[in-house]
């Protein structure tokens, strides 16, 4: 608010001193020497001009600065202030209590299962997959999970296709 306040200053102090410009220059010369100041300039006209606008700034920036306030005050009090004591205690969950043999046994189950399949594949075990893949027609449900399962599959094809913008255009 102040930049925008010293550019307005600026900018009449500026329009001030060209329109003086511009009477100095249209005034008749005399041969008496010039003190460098029009009549009017003596008699305070220039100052009284530089004052007034200041004073016009003064009154503009005020009726701004009160609206700024209402604004303020309508942001400020747009929620309501919530009273909260601090004896109200509300009880947490209770803790899940994790026993020590269960993590043990889910571990070796894990193990277990890389080892089953933790070798490589062979040319027998891709045909096999393949085979199983080919053989299973994708089909879709009847009924209510139809719905479901066409959005589903609406959302995956928007996921892994073409960005929109690549596609053809048909």
């Amino acid at each position: 608010m102040g930049e925008i306040l010293f550019l307005v200053v600026l900018f009449a102090v500026g329009g001030l001193l060209q329109a003086a410009g511009k009477r100095r220059r249209q005034e008749p010369r005399t041969g008496a020497p010039s003190t460098g100041l029009r009549p009017a300039a003596r008699s305070g006209g220039m100052l009284a001009e530089i004052q007034k606008a200041l004073e016009e700034m003064k009154r503009a920036n005020e009726g701004a600065a009160l609206e700024d306030d209402r604004e303020e005050e309508a942001v400020l009090h747009e929620v309501p202030p919530e009273v909260r004591t601090l004896e109200d205690f509300t009880l947490r969950p209770e803790r899940v209590v994790v026993d020590q043999e269960a993590i043990e046994a889910l571990t070796a189950k894990r193990a277990e299962w890389a080892e089953a399949r933790g070798r490589p594949h062979t040319k027998a075990d891709h045909r096999a997959f393949d085979a199983k893949i080919r053989r299973e027609e994708p089909g879709l449900p009847a009924g209510p999970d139809r719905i479901a399962e066409l959005r589903r599959m609406i959302v995956w094809r928007e996921v892994l296709g073409k960005p929109v913008s690549l596609r053809d255009r048909e």
